[in-house]
């Protein structure tokens, strides 16, 4: 990964994206998971944590990640097919998996459910399975996001839990804290052409109706830095009308045209302009 930024007032992101588009991407992105018996083997039906990963996350490779709360899976989506108009290779993680807890309990029924009680698990197998689960699937995250260039933290309502402390910020998604804590730790690399920016967000259910309520509070990491929501806007407004005159004209044009711009918005490092090839005097 080379860069995270926190965009601020996710909220207030309005895109012009329809939703036949929507739903076109969600089918595009969106793999049909096998009888979770095919990922099983042995006489203990272990789990093969290499062959889940491989199915849901088929993607090697993207351009941008995007961490996000689940109750706006719709404009993270809208945020998805904008980018991947101007060029961006953008991994979504709720497309990859859906739901997670419906993912689990295709697990339990495999590996946890009682002889002859259907609906009826035990305890210590369903356990068990579940920080299996929430393990593979968070080293896969991890993985995804160390071979991205850029993070994208997608700060709303929706994210936030209510605190009582002034001056602290509180996020009840674990997915979404162990996204921005593992994006403090992974080494930052060079840019390279073909990574690029991935799509993350909290899954939790399919609707707000099954949304499952946070348990716990964790304090919200810090990102290298910030960008209010109206700034992206006018990013994405720019490089759109910039790529539509490119194709008019037979002009080059790239979705790294837009990631320079994007970058450019911000007070860069000097370690981070080394990173991205800029020398001191490039603007």
């Amino acid at each position: 990964m080379l860069m995270d930024v926190r965009i601020t007032d996710f909220d207030d992101l309005r895109l012009r994206v329809t939703q036949d588009e929507l739903d076109a991407y969600k089918a595009r992105n969106t793999p049909e998971l096998d009888d979770i018996t095919d990922y099983l083997s042995g006489k203990d039906n272990l789990l093969d944590a290499d062959a889940i990963a491989a199915r849901l996350f088929a993607v090697e490779k993207a351009d941008v990640f995007l961490s996000h709360a689940h109750r706006d899976h719709d404009a993270v989506v809208a945020l998805a097919v904008t980018l991947e108009k101007l060029g961006l290779k953008v991994f979504v993680d709720a497309c990859v998996w859906g739901d997670v807890y419906a993912l689990l309990l295709k697990v339990d029924q495999a590996r946890a459910e009682l002889p002859l009680q259907p609906g009826l698990f035990d305890y210590t197998r369903a356990t068990r399975n579940a920080a299996n689960m929430y393990m593979i699937l968070n080293v896969a995250l991890q993985r995804m996001i160390d071979q991205s260039e850029l993070l994208l933290f997608l700060d709303s309502n929706a994210v936030r839990v209510q605190d009582y402390v002034e001056g602290e910020a509180y996020i009840g998604s674990p997915w979404i804290f162990a996204e921005l804590m593992f994006a403090q730790m992974v080494a930052r690399r060079p840019r390279l052409i073909g990574t690029g920016i991935e799509n993350l967000r909290e899954v939790f259910a399919k609707d707000d109706s099954d949304a499952t309520a946070p348990m716990v509070r964790y304090r919200l990491p810090e990102s290298s830095h910030t960008m209010p929501a109206a700034t992206l806007n006018r990013l994405i407004s720019s490089a759109t009308f910039a790529a539509t005159l490119a194709t008019r004209f037979n002009l080059r044009s790239s979705g790294y045209d837009f990631l320079d711009h994007f970058y450019q918005a911000l007070p860069l490092r000097a370690a981070e302009r080394e990173l991205l090839g800029w020398t001191k005097d490039a603007t």
